[in-house]
């Protein structure tokens, strides 16, 4: 609505809007929770703001930003299908933190990526630096959401909620995409909100607004979700997306489905059940091995 209905194409400033929106609301929450509650405000170390939050942000950044510009060169469909192997980019990354992992996870981490790909549907469209962008948003988003599990399930756990955690992070991802929106952008996004008038003005700010709280949920629930299922679940969680838009345009639109979608959007739905039970009985043992070690 911000970029096609207002002719608003400004990404960049628009994306510096959702993280200062992010930020101011996490904050209040923060501050009610020290006003009602009596739970401090927590703040980070330099040690942590500069080696775990400003690495979180740099990566958040980065992977929009190559993730936007390789949808300029390359087809929806192909950065889709880039865009699935990214939990199993996320394996790596988070084997490589020292942070625990089941490699049966391996197996539905496999099997949606393969459903994603089988699924997706529309020309294929290729550019050598289009697959360089999308490979680099996966490798920074991967590193986002492990950095991410590492500091709310880690020695830093009772520190940084998601609540905290996306408050310390959104503060650096707006000067980093500020910063980013001046160098291409400029002002330009300023001006063009001068130019605009009464119900034109109004209209934008409420489709802005409409849209930070929109990012900002989304924010907080993907952190909610990899606190509770770790980098991989979130990712493949996340891919599962695809399952519902596809039957949200059936519905609403009426759109067609072919037998080969169906059979990728099976798959998909096949390995994230796969998940879901492998995880079940992993927790269920390591509670067990809890309560042995008690006894």
């Amino acid at each position: 609505s911000v970029f096609v209905t207002h002719s608003f194409k400004f990404a960049k400033f628009v994306s510096a809007t959702h993280f200062l929106s992010g930020a101011i609301a996490m904050l209040v929450i923060l501050i009610y929770r020290w006003c009602a509650k009596g739970t401090a405000i927590p703040v980070p170390t330099w040690k942590e703001f500069g080696m775990m939050l400003v690495p979180v942000s740099l990566a958040i950044t980065v992977s929009i930003g190559a993730s936007n510009t390789a949808l300029v060169l390359c087809s929806v469909a192909f950065t889709e299908i880039i865009g699935s192997t990214n939990c199993l980019v996320t394996i790596p990354v988070v084997l490589l933190l020292g942070m625990p992992f089941n490699l049966l996870l391996i197996i539905p981490a496999v099997l949606v990526a393969g459903g994603i790909c089988i699924s997706t549907s529309g020309e294929i469209n290729f550019s050598m630096v289009g697959v360089i962008l999308c490979f680099t948003a996966n490798i920074f988003r991967s590193g986002k959401v492990a950095l991410q599990q590492k500091l709310m399930t880690g020695t830093t756990k009772d520190k940084f909620d998601p609540c905290a955690l996306l408050f310390w992070t959104s503060m650096p991802c707006f000067l980093m995409m500020l910063g980013f929106s001046l160098a291409t952008e400029g002002l330009e996004p300023c001006r063009h909100i001068g130019r605009l008038q009464g119900h034109q003005l109004v209209t934008l700010v409420q489709s802005l607004s409409i849209c930070c709280v929109n990012a900002t949920m989304l924010n907080l629930a993907q952190l909610f979700v990899t606190k509770d299922l770790g980098a991989v679940g979130s990712q493949l969680v996340a891919q599962a997306k695809s399952v519902l838009t596809v039957l949200g345009g059936m519905v609403v639109f009426g759109e067609q489905v072919t037998v080969i979608e169906l059979v990728g959007f099976a798959v998909v739905l096949l390995g994230v059940y796969m998940f879901s039970r492998v995880e079940q009985q992993d927790k269920k043992d390591q509670a067990q091995l809890k309560a042995e070690m008690h006894k």
